[in-house]
């Protein structure tokens, strides 16, 4: 069953061993570094525009030697998905850039953890826990890392002229009619006249 959670001061080490659930959303305005990346033209409702997330945490005990508690590891599984304004590269105008992560996070208690955790598993990542947990910077980095390196329609409504490659987008680049060249005597003819003066 989900529960209220306040998303700014969120006790997660809490969260994870009480199995906790829960969802909601964040709006952009919230969200300072995604406003940053925002299209300079997006339309002004971008700012209004929601990212829902949904926050699992779960707990996974690993066997020690004997006769010792087994060690326990706390985790949380945030799944956050959107949309982000961004400019076209390849068009240069604006499209809304669909954000859809889900990532695993390994929690521990200081720095010190994080640093010494082994970084062999793509699925997990490690971050440092809190009683206040700011769960919005979390959001927000994952949805900064979903961003594509060349922002880009799928395909271009227009392709800008100075960027028609024929390659991407819809339009084509127009044929080039090469400029009439000027007649000009060839080299070896006149050395072939040089040679008949003599």
């Amino acid at each position: 069953m989900t529960q209220p959670i306040d998303p700014r001061a969120l006790d997660l080490f809490a969260f994870c061993r009480a199995g906790g659930e829960a969802a909601g959303e964040v709006a952009a305005r919230d969200l300072p570094r995604i406003i940053a990346e925002t299209a300079a033209h997006a339309p002004v409702s971008a700012p209004d525009e929601v990212f829902s997330y949904s926050l699992t945490g779960f707990v996974e005990e690993e066997a020690s030697e004997p006769g010792t508690p087994a060690t326990q590891h706390l985790y949380v599984d945030l799944t956050v998905n959107g949309l982000v304004w961004l400019d076209c590269q390849r068009c240069l105008g604006i499209y809304a850039q669909p954000i859809a992560t889900d990532m695993c996070f390994e929690v521990v208690a200081s720095e010190e953890e994080a640093d010494a955790a082994p970084m062999d598993d793509d699925e997990i990542d490690v971050i440092v826990g809190s009683r206040r947990f700011d769960l919005l910077t979390l959001i927000e980095d994952e949805v900064l890392l979903a961003l594509p390196v060349a922002p880009k329609h799928d395909v271009c409504p227009t392709v800008h002229e100075s960027l028609v490659t024929g390659v991407d987008g819809q339009a084509e680049p127009e044929a080039e009619v090469p400029p009439e060249e000027e007649k000009r005597p060839s080299p070896f003819a006149a050395l072939a006249g040089l040679k008949t003066k003599h």
